[in-house]
C-alpha cells in the first residue's frame, strides 16, 4: 500500500488533535479538581455519582426533619414540665383544705388558687411553635383548649416526620390524650378533676375534694408518663441523627475519592504529554515541509 504524503498529513494532524484533547482534559480536571466535569467522561461512575448524590440530598432533608422535630419535641417537654409544676402545686393546695374548712375565706383562697393554676394549664395546652398549636393534632392553627369550657378543639392524631426511607417517628402529642385522658397516658380528665375538686371546696364537700384529689396523683402519672414518651422519642431522633450523618460522611468520602484529582499525578501527567505534544507538533512541521524538490 502506497503511503502518500496526504495520508501522513491526516495522520499528524488526527495524531496533534488526540494530543491537544487529551491537554485540554487534563488541564480541565487540575482546575476543577474533578476527575469527571460531564457523564460523558465516564458514564457509568457519573450513574453512581448521581445515585450517592440523591441519597445526599435525602439525607439532609432527614436531617433537616430532625432538627424540626426535636424543636417540637423539647417545646413539648418544657409545657409537659410547666404542667407537672402546675399539678404537684394544686397538689398541695388541695392538701392543706382536704378535710375541708369552716373558714370561709381559707376556702375561697384555695378555690382561687386552683382556678388560676387551672388557666395556666389551659395556656400549656395552648402551647404554640411559631404559629402552630403543638397540642391540637392536625388542627393545629386553632387553640385546642378554652378557659370557658372543658372541651377540646382539636384532632386525635400525632404529626409525624420521616427520618429515614419509609419510617416515621411522632412529634406531637394530641391534647386530648394528654389532658383528657383519653390515650394511653391515662384515663383523667385533668380539667374536669380541677373543677370538681373547686366546687367541692366551694360546697365544703370533705368527701369530695378527697376523692377528687387521689385523681390529681394519677395525673402527675399521666404527665410523666407523656414525658417519658417525649423522652424515648428524643433519644430515637438523636440516634437516626447520628445514624444519617455518619452515612452522610461516609458518601461525601467515596464521592470525593471517585472525582477528586490526585494532583501530584495529573501534573506529571500534564507534564508529559506537553512535552509530547510539543515533540509531535515539532515532527509534524517537518512533515508539511517537504516538497517535491526533497525528493529530487
Amino acid at each position: 500500500m502506497r503511503i502518500t504524503p496526504g495520508m501522513t498529513s491526516d495522520n499528524a494532524l488526527y495524531n496533534l488533535q488526540k494530543g491537544r484533547t487529551l491537554l485540554n482534559r487534563l488541564e480541565e480536571q487540575i482546575a476543577s479538581g474533578s476527575v469527571i466535569n460531564r457523564p460523558s467522561d465516564d458514564p457509568i461512575t457519573t450513574r453512581q455519582l448521581l445515585d450517592m448524590d440523591s441519597k445526599l440530598d435525602k439525607g439532609d432533608q432527614y436531617l433537616s426533619n430532625i432538627t424540626k422535630g426535636n424543636l417540637s419535641l423539647s417545646m413539648t417537654e418544657t409545657a409537659l414540665q410547666g404542667m407537672a409544676d402546675i399539678i404537684s402545686q394544686a397538689k398541695e393546695t388541695v392538701g392543706t383544705i382536704t378535710s375541708g374548712s369552716s373558714d370561709q375565706t381559707v376556702r375561697d383562697n384555695a378555690a382561687s388558687q386552683l382556678t388560676e393554676l387551672k388557666k395556666q394549664l389551659v395556656d400549656l395546652g395552648n402551647t404554640q411553635l411559631g404559629d402552630q398549636y403543638i397540642f391540637a393534632g392536625f388542627k393545629s392553627s386553632t387553640p385546642p383548649f378554652s378557659k370557658s369550657d372543658n372541651a377540646y378543639a382539636g384532632t386525635s392524631d400525632e404529626v409525624s416526620i420521616e427520618i429515614e426511607q419509609n419510617s416515621t417517628a411522632a412529634i406531637t402529642i394530641a391534647g386530648d390524650s394528654l389532658l383528657k385522658g383519653t390515650g394511653s397516658y391515662g384515663s383523667v380528665d385533668i380539667f374536669d378533676t380541677l373543677d370538681a375538686i373547686i366546687a367541692a371546696i366551694n360546697s365544703n364537700n370533705s368527701d369530695d375534694i378527697q376523692s377528687n384529689a387521689a385523681k390529681l396523683d394519677s395525673s402527675s402519672n399521666q404527665i410523666t408518663n407523656a414525658r417519658s414518651d417525649i423522652a424515648g422519642r428524643m433519644i430515637r431522633l438523636d440516634s437516626a441523627e447520628t445514624m444519617i450523618e455518619s452515612t452522610q460522611s461516609t458518601l461525601k468520602g467515596i464521592i470525593s475519592d471517585t472525582m477528586g484529582v490526585d494532583y501530584i499525578e495529573a501534573a506529571t501527567e500534564l507534564t508529559q504529554q506537553q512535552s509530547a505534544f510539543e515533540a509531535a507538533l515539532s515532527a509534524t512541521a517537518k512533515i508539511t515541509q517537504l516538497s517535491l524538490l526533497d525528493y529530487l
